[in-house]
Parts: C-alpha cells; sequence; structure tokens
C-alpha cells in the first residue's frame, strides 16, 4: 500500500465518504474537524476524530506528526477553500508528503474567476512550497442536480438552450477513486497527477428528460433564486463543464471493475 496513513479535513458531503471508503480500504484514518463543529460524530469507530483549529498552522502540523499522517485530503466547502495554503503549510510542516485539494468540482487548471480562480491558487501555491499533490476533477455530484435545475420549484429550470454536454458524479463513486488510487498506485504515478473522472457525461436536456413529464421545462436567463446556481448553470452552458477533454480518456478506469453510478441510478429516476 502506497500510504497508510491518511488525514481527512472535514466530514460534509464528500469528506465522509471518502474517510468511509478509505477504512474500507484498509488505511488507518483520521477525521480533523474545526473545534466548534458536529461534523465526523457519526462516523465508523475505526476512524479516529480530532477537533482541530484550521487556522493554526502548529497546532495542524502537530496533529498530522502526531498521527503519522502521510496523506492530507482537504474536503473543504467554498467558505474553506482561501484557508487551504494553510492547510497546505501545515501539511508540509507535518510530513505529509501528499496533499489533496478540495477540487472535487469542474475542471479549474487556469482558472481566473471566483471559487475557481481560488483553486487554481491553492494548487500553484503547493507546488511553490514543494508538496506534491493530486487534483481530482468530477463535474457537478448527481444528488445536487435537483437543487441546481430548481426542481423544488415545481419546474426544471435551464440556462441557456440546455444542449451541452457536462459531467455528472456520485460523492460514493468520487469516494471509492480516491481511496482506491490512494491506497494502490504506487507515488510515482500519484505526486502532481490529475485525475478526471465522470459518472456520466449528459446534457441539461437530456437530464431533464429522465424526469420524464414530471417537472415542465422552463428555459430562463438566471435563477433568481440563488446566485450559485446561476454560476453553476453558466459554467454548463459554457461549455466548460466536462471533465475530461474531448478525444482523451478519463481516469475511470483506473479503478479497474467497478459499475459507475449514472444520473438516473444516482437520483432513484
Amino acid at each position: 500500500m502506497p500510504y497508510k496513513n491518511i488525514a481527512v479535513i472535514g466530514a460534509g458531503t464528500i469528506g465522509t465518504p471518502i474517510a468511509k471508503a478509505l477504512v474500507q480500504e484498509g488505511a488507518n484514518v483520521v477525521v480533523f474537524t474545526r473545534p466548534a463543529s458536529s461534523s465526523g460524530k457519526d462516523l465508523p469507530e475505526a476512524i479516529k476524530v480530532v477537533a482541530v483549529d484550521f487556522e493554526d498552522v502548529s497546532a495542524l502540523s502537530a496533529a498530522i506528526k502526531e498521527n503519522n499522517v502521510e496523506v492530507v485530503i482537504s474536503t473543504v466547502g467554498s467558505a474553506g477553500l482561501e484557508g487551504q495554503t494553510i492547510l497546505g503549510d501545515a501539511a508540509k510542516k507535518g510530513g505529509a508528503k501528499l496533499f489533496v485539494p478540495s477540487e472535487f468540482g469542474f475542471a479549474t487548471i487556469g482558472a481566473t474567476k471566483g471559487v475557481f480562480a481560488v483553486k487554481e491558487k491553492v494548487a500553484n501555491h503547493l507546488k511553490s512550497i514543494g508538496l506534491p499533490a493530486i487534483r481530482v476533477f468530477t463535474g457537478l455530484f448527481i444528488p445536487f442536480i435537483p437543487w441546481v435545475l430548481n426542481v423544488d420549484s415545481g419546474k426544471i429550470q435551464i440556462i441557456g438552450t440546455g444542449d451541452v454536454k457536462a459531467t455528472y458524479t456520485h460523492p460514493n463513486d468520487i469516494a471509492g477513486f480516491v481511496a482506491y488510487v490512494l491506497t494502490h498506485l504506487p507515488a510515482s504515478e500519484l505526486e502532481d497527477k490529475v485525475f478526471r473522472i465522470q459518472g456520466e457525461s449528459a446534457s441539461l436536456n437530456e437530464i431533464a428528460a429522465y424526469y420524464g413529464t414530471k417537472h415542465p421545462v422552463e428555459h430562463v436567463e438566471e435563477i433568481s433564486s440563488d446566485a450559485f446556481k446561476n454560476l453553476l448553470q453558466g459554467v454548463i452552458a459554457s461549455g466548460v463543464g466536462g471533465t475530461v477533454p474531448e478525444g482523451t480518456d478519463s481516469s475511470n478506469g483506473l479503478w479497474a471493475g467497478h459499475a459507475w453510478t449514472g444520473i438516473k441510478e444516482g437520483l432513484g429516476l
């Protein structure tokens, strides 16, 4: 096993399944949570949970060193993305050999705007301090599709034509993939590598068709209820929502024999 001792920062939508998948692969897992957070309380007993200040490099590095952590996986949400430079510094100081930043979304290489630019900034920081890293691009989480399409409104709201394909992947598949490659691939095939995975490539119109006649489709210029929905649909409509460039292969094949969850299955449609 290339890496045995792994820390997961955060125990939310993607952190929890990653931690569980790592245990299933035989890794020793510690989850770092914020002192005031209640996340992590429902994790299996095999997973150690440590409360630590994510903004305290000394405290973080000490926790990393104390637990002999080789790999640090960040699963922080958008509010914590900027702070990953601190997490990287702490990982480096604590002796970690590999850092997995909180990408888990659309590809961000070369991004210059918004949260995508922040992720690119973090990747560049890790490179500048000499800490090897991997970036995992997954597209949109399948369970988030109803929210992005504003299905609760009674309609499916689509910005643009809805004909542009994008990548969608289930969090359980993302977690399993991350756990598999970290515990099976040699370090030389992980350090400073980019992995592009996808459960399914589909257009919003194709996804709307999966719902049948349950919800009428409405093409809109924006979804007034949430700016982030507009941002995500804008990425999809612009044609950069696919994680796997045309003419290239996804990284799915690295997890040999795995059956990836599609959109209909993932949404129970």
